[in-house]
């Protein structure tokens, strides 16, 4: 019978697989309901190379093939040794650390499988035997020893911490028996016993800790090797644990499934088969052994890892010793006749499972070591901006007003640099990478000559969303204000003057925005017959131009508004966030509050009749210019539209034979030329009227552009950016307003208190890394030149 068979598995590098299908009710599905694996890459190729110089016994060859090592050497236990002690230091609170979790369903044989591996005695009644995680440390040592503490959980009080820090426990290390111990460990977690499915589980009434039992084995016959053991899943409630606390014991596991860095020791007991039948119908010989046997063989739920097989002690071994319960399991995978002979001996048996560990584990450590120093490094580099930020204690006004005059100083710094295009800065300024269409948006290399499309373009102010873009205002404000001079350009015109030979379709589909020039040369006529003062036949009186330019553009001040509300949020934006990463957001928001909200309505009114100005200039008295642009325009202009009208009547006369056009011949063709001159003078006026308002519209039009640029958007807007909150008017500032903008709440002292914290650790264990990383460099020139390093 296979009441005893338990087959272990580890899903730590490839997870998914385990859950292809549903088969165990009492360990898959609870697992497969909370599980959402989130397995973390790593450059186990460079952690190679970190380490080969620190420990030289790992690598025998090649350090970049990967050479066979010894998993008993000291170097190993040293690096075990570094991982346990980050741990200790608490920093898997923040970082996730390399480990084997071992979990499974009660009674599932999880405590039968740990103490085949260690040798200690672990409790194996049916009913709640661990009520917290217990990390077991084992080591290689020729002196047996026991060594027992507890980890307080960070949720703690500093009475409680101080407390669990001081348990200890005595056990016999030639005869370790964990019971005592796990009992002991309960009643100084303050846990009770009792429950039922009645049961209640409040604060007073704990069955279950998130503090974790740390015991430390030594000797001469262990692996190195670190196991986390976790709670075991459960369903129903009995006297011993509550229905009510399933939940609370799932959320513990899932607490240390999720990590992204944990290797997954599954244990599944084999008297639960696929129809979860009872354990005395599982017979040898039966179907459902011949179908474990197939899973144990890695047939039928593939596992990267594949399964491994033990048989645990049955009820007539339960005193035998550690030596005699390996002795009856090695006989009863090889006996005779055994359908477990079809499995490869690497997968049957504790002798192969306690190797296979070590080397798991050693392997996943050495994998993710770089990682787990850039994870450090970078949680460090949070914690310090985050000090920064709250600044020093600050308790009277001097301090505070001091706290205020450093973050002014920053603003006016980061502010600057902002403007300037200075990004140096890459703690506030970041790395810009846009996406395809924010590089679109940013380049502007397309010339839209299609007033329809040009009408309603899909481009917003804040289309690029990417934080150090926003913040590099610079860019923000030239990309913005070269979208303005194509928007000017290409929708400025109120109605835009197009060649006779336009289609129809494209006439009415414009909306009214486009006129033939016949068309517009009538409504010119019209204009200056209605304008008509002491000027000659074929002249046009000056005012007209003036008219016709006015009515051209009217939609400047529309463009123009648009332009600088939209450059006025973006500075208004890259100005927020200065402050809320030089100081906390309670601090940042009373500011922008108090001082930069209206600084920022006063720039805003500036800008505003600044604009009113330049329209006005534009729109009110007559055109004046003295820019001889305009002259060579009209003259470009009228000689092209000659040039054009010749060439019409020149080519039907045009002959290919090279023969000699007659006299006769010539007489006509003048004849036909000289009646091609417009005899109405009032559309003679009127067209010349239209060049002029075209070649004054081009004049003015680059200039307003410029002078928008220049004289609101620079001169009223970027240019007082830097000083909206100077450092010399901080001690001008009445006492109770500084103690309105920098006085510290209890949330900001809090938060500095854990950041304290945060930073200690992280800086603690950034020292036992470097020490690790010490030799990274030479190893990585060596990979770099192409040579290898060998023992």
């Amino acid at each position: 019978m296979l009441r005893n068979i338990h087959l272990t598995l580890n899903i730590g590098l490839l997870p998914r697989l385990f859950f292809k299908k549903p088969r165990w009710s009492r360990i898959e599905r609870p697992l497969e309901r909370l599980w959402r694996p989130r397995v973390a890459k790593a450059d186990g190729r460079q952690a190679q190379k970190t380490l080969a110089a620190h420990f030289p016994a790992f690598f025998h060859t090649n350090i970049l093939t990967m050479a066979p090592f010894n998993i008993q050497s000291q170097d190993y236990r040293d690096l075990l040794d570094i991982i346990d002690n980050l741990r200790s230091q608490g920093l898997d609170r923040y970082v996730a650390l390399p480990e084997i979790i071992v979990c499974g369903d009660q009674s599932s044989g999880k405590s039968s499988v740990l103490e085949a591996i260690s040798g200690l005695s672990f409790p194996t009644k049916d009913n709640l035997c661990t009520r917290f995680a217990t990390e077991l440390i084992l080591r290689r040592h020729p002196v047996a020893s026991v060594a027992v503490s507890i980890k307080p959980h960070h949720d703690r009080s500093a009475g409680e911490k101080e407390r669990l820090q001081a348990f200890s426990a005595d056990v016999d290390p030639n005869d370790p028996d964990v019971g005592p111990v796990i009992e002991a460990a309960k009643a100084a977690m303050g846990l009770v016993d009792g429950g039922g499915d009645g049961g209640a589980s409040g604060a007073d009434n704990r069955r279950f800790s998130n503090d974790v039992l740390r015991i430390e084995l030594s000797g001469p016959q262990q692996q190195h090797l670190t196991l986390v053991d976790l709670p075991g899943l459960f369903q129903a409630g009995n006297a011993e644990q509550s229905a009510d606390e399933a939940p609370l014991v799932r959320r513990l596991v899932l607490d240390y499934m999720t990590r992204p860095r944990s290797i997954i020791l599954a244990v599944v007991s084999a008297a639960y088969d696929f129809a979860n039948q009872a354990p005395d119908k599982l017979d040898e010989g039966s179907d459902s052994e011949r179908a474990f046997v197939k899973m144990a063989r890695n047939r039928d739920v593939h596992l990267q890892l594949g399964w491994h097989v033990l048989r645990n002690r049955d009820h007539t071994m339960r005193a035998a010793s550690s030596a005699e319960r390996d002795a009856k399991e090695a006989a009863f995978f090889t006996a005779p006749g055994s359908a477990w002979r079809t499995v490869e001996p690497a997968h049957l048996g504790i002798g192969p499972l306690r190797p296979k560990l070590s080397t798991v584990l050693m392997d996943h450590i050495l994998s993710q070591l770089p990682a787990i120093l850039a994870d450090v490094d970078a949680l460090l580099a949070e914690c310090r901006l985050g000090l920064a930020r709250l600044g020093s204690p600050r308790a009277t006004a001097g301090e505070q007003r001091q706290y205020l005059s450093r973050i002014s100083s920053q603003f006016s710094t980061l502010v600057t640099a902002a403007v300037n295009g200075s990004y140096t800065d890459a703690a506030f300024f970041g790395n810009v990478e846009p996406r395809s269409e924010e590089r679109e948006h940013t380049a502007g290399v397309e010339e839209e000559e299609d007033d329809d499309v040009a009408e309603n373009p899909n481009t917003q102010d804040n289309k690029q969303d990417h934080t150090g873009y926003r913040r590099r205002l610079r860019a923000v404000v030239q990309n913005r204000l070269t979208r303005f001079a194509k928007d000017m350009h290409n929708r400025g015109q109120t109605r835009k003057i197009v060649c006779d030979s336009t289609s129809d379709e494209r006439i009415e589909h414009s909306n009214g925005k486009r006129i033939r020039r016949d068309d517009y040369v009538d409504e010119v006529k019209t204009a200056i017959a209605m304008s008509r003062g002491r000027e000659l036949p074929g002249t046009f009186n000056p005012l007209v131009v003036g008219d016709l330019f006015r009515d051209q553009c009217k939609n400047w001040g529309r463009l123009a508004d648009e332009c600088t509300e939209s450059v006025l949020q973006s500075c208004f934006a890259a100005v927020a966030a200065t402050l809320r990463h030089i100081t906390v957001q309670d601090t940042a928001e009373k500011i922008l509050q108090s001082r930069i909200n209206p600084a920022m309505t006063t720039l805003k009114k500036d800008m505003a009749d600044a604009t009113d100005r330049l329209l006005a200039a534009n729109i009110t008295g007559h055109p004046v210019t003295y820019n001889h642009y305009l002259t060579e325009t009209v003259q470009k202009v009228q000689n092209d539209r000659l040039r054009a009208s010749l060439s019409n009547v020149l080519c039907s006369y045009s002959r290919d034979d090279g023969m000699t056009i007659p006299h006769s011949t010539i007489e006509t063709l003048l004849d036909k030329l000289l009646r091609a001159t417009e005899p109405d003078m009032q559309r003679v006026a009127a067209s010349n009227a239209i060049d002029y308002m075209e070649a004054y519209y081009k004049v003015a039009l680059k200039s307003f552009i410029d002078n928008v640029s220049v004289l609101v958007v620079e001169q009223c807007l970027l240019s007082k950016l830097p000083g909206l909150f100077p450092p010399d008017t901080i001690y001008a500032i009445a006492d109770d307003d500084i103690r309105h903008l920098a006085g510290e709440n209890p949330d900001a002292t809090a938060e500095r208190a854990r950041l304290v914290e945060k930073k200690t650790c992280l800086e603690a264990c950034e020292n036992e890394l470097r020490r690790l990383d010490k030799h990274r460099v030479p190893a990585a020139d060596e990979a770099e030149d192409g040579t290898s390093t060998t023992d």
